[in-house]
């Protein structure tokens, strides 16, 4: 049986494709993934019954697609490369942070809780969620030890892919995707499964709370603040001036003297008056404003 080729895209029905998924999710698809979008369109023209790219693209920017349509439309275009403690030092000046927070918060306001918060953008299947809130957790029994005091934290994780974010729910991982988890913290946050799988236990699932949403509109979703947002590999699949709207629209979400993660080389050139850039040649972060330098 001869295998299925795929359809051809002339430039310029594969420039208003360009256009479209931009204006409706912020991903600028490079010509260099023409044919991962062919076979992405393909497969939704089978699943609808329809004949033909321009008609997919009439009903899509007609709008009479679904959102889960176009989430499972995206998750196709874009790469879900994940898994625990990708990047070690990112994730040291979080903790280190975070229990410097924490430390300032017991001293200037001894009978207040200190709450830290933390927000994984672009979350895929959870393993940086998690992570952090593993790290969270173990700066609290820091704190607890050397402080004698206890502090309430917890990850929202947002993703724009159903799929992926239903795994993440599940917080189940093959053995494979817990290579880089030190033993001590593999033995006491994780369950064995069967079949070499491991489940988050439960007190870290329940710190973490996945929401499903397009980064496109951040400033449209509710208004909360958090103490840390860690954003990365999600602006490399946007233009530049799109990147800089959306860490502008980042820092505004952010506390005065929040942290701002980002992954390196993904934005250069970049200026915001609020953000202070730290010097870390390890890592692209940055600390907002506290309002006393206001």
């Amino acid at each position: 049986m001869a295998a299925y080729e795929l359809p051809e895209m002339e430039s310029e029905e594969f420039a208003l494709w360009q256009t479209l998924l931009e204006k409706r999710t912020g991903l600028w698809l490079p010509e260099s993934r023409k044919v991962f979008l062919i076979a992405a369109l393909t497969r939704h023209l089978k699943d609808k019954g329809l004949k033909n790219f321009s008609e997919l693209y009439s009903k899509l920017d007609a709008g009479a697609i679904t959102v889960l349509d176009w989430a499972t439309l995206v998750d196709s275009l874009t790469v879900h490369e994940t898994c625990y403690y990708r990047d070690s030092a990112s994730l040291n000046l979080v903790a280190n942070y975070c229990r410097n927070r924490a430390i300032e918060g017991f001293q200037s306001e001894p009978n207040k809780p200190q709450h830290i918060q933390l927000w994984s953008v672009g979350c895929s299947t959870g393993e940086e969620a998690y992570t952090l809130a593993i790290e969270l957790d173990k700066v609290n029994h820091g704190l607890r030890e050397s402080q004698g005091k206890d502090i309430y934290y917890g990850v929202t994780a947002i993703d724009i892919s159903y799929p992926s974010l239903a795994v993440a729910r599940e917080g189940i991982y093959a053995a494979r995707q817990l290579d880089f988890v030190p033993q001590a913290a593999k033995n006491l946050y994780f369950d064995l499964l069967a079949d070499d799988y491991y489940q988050v236990k439960e007190p870290i699932r329940q710190r973490t709370c996945f929401i499903q949403g397009n980064v496109l509109e951040l400033g449209e979703r509710n208004k909360q603040l958090f103490d840390v947002i860690y954003c990365q590999n999600v602006l490399i699949y946007f233009r530049s001036e799109r990147k800089k709207m959306v860490v502008n629209q980042l820092t505004k979400r952010l506390k005065p003297g929040g942290l701002l993660v980002l992954g390196h080389g993904e934005v250069t050139l970049f200026e915001n008056g609020e953000l202070t850039r730290l010097d870390n040649k390890d890592c692209l972060a940055y600390l907002k404003k506290s309002n006393d330098n206001c």
